[in-house]
């Protein structure tokens, strides 16, 4: 799945956080209701009293830009990639300018692998729950700062590959044009290097040509002693008495 389509996807989809899931537990209240309503978090749609708000929702009621607000410019992609491809996502989000959370997503993710793998996913949704419950109350962190870091940085991903595969498709296209320009001068150059030579061999001929014209008028005056073309071959014979 592409980042456009995760991040779409993401938007969509539906989350149950009731209001109220941070502080200590108003007086009178009963601790174990308060319990069940953190349980409750996070669950399926449909599955819990609390109405069901879209990701997207939820983004727009935290503090920071909404998710079609998000962007990476276009001059600061170097600095989040090195030669190698390497990419510091860091980078990447603050560059996209989100705000600093409590607790982030990675750190919810990383929570999520210590989980036992055969806990069942309600389970683990009521263990996760029970935990930033506790920690909201020290730390001023919600199910929505979560959800909220998550989706930003997933958007900030996308920006910055939508980014990065405009620059490089203009630097292809660049290239590929400065190649087609260099190409048809290489065969400009050939052509000339051919041209050249044909004129030399010619030229030569033609001078071979006519000097061999000219030796003809030397040849004409000269005695026919070498190096005449005419000189009798061999030594001359004695005259006979």
């Amino acid at each position: 799945m592409g980042l456009k389509d995760a991040l779409r996807k993401a938007a969509g989809l539906l989350v149950e956080l009731p209001p109220e899931t941070e502080g200590q537990p108003p007086a009178g209240r009963d601790p174990n209701a308060d319990l069940d309503r953190i349980f409750k978090q996070f669950s399926p749609a449909g599955e819990g009293d609390a109405p069901a708000r879209t990701v997207e929702q939820i983004v727009k009621e935290t503090d920071g830009p909404n998710l079609d607000e998000i962007t990476v410019p276009p001059s600061e992609l170097s600095a989040a990639l090195n030669e190698q491809g390497e990419v510091d996502f860091q980078v990447i989000y603050t560059q996209a300018g989100l705000p600093p959370v409590p607790f982030t997503a990675e750190q919810m993710r990383d929570m999520l692998a210590s989980l036992p793998t055969e806990l069942p996913l309600e389970t683990k949704r009521q263990t996760v729950n029970v935990t930033l419950g506790t920690m909201g109350r020290t730390m001023g962190l919600t199910p929505e700062t979560v959800v909220a870091d998550a989706s930003r940085k997933l958007a900030a991903l996308g920006a910055f590959v939508d980014n990065l595969s405009k620059q490089t498709t203009e630097f292809v296209t660049a290239s590929e044009e400065e190649i087609s320009a260099l190409q048809a001068r290489i065969e400009e150059i050939k052509g000339a290097i051919q041209s050249t030579k044909l004129k030399q061999a010619r030229a030569s001929q033609a001078c071979e040509a006519e000097s061999e014209r000219l030796d003809e008028v030397l040849e004409f005056f000269s005695l026919d002693l070498p190096p005449s073309r005419y000189a009798a071959e061999g030594p001359p014979e004695p005259e006979r008495k």
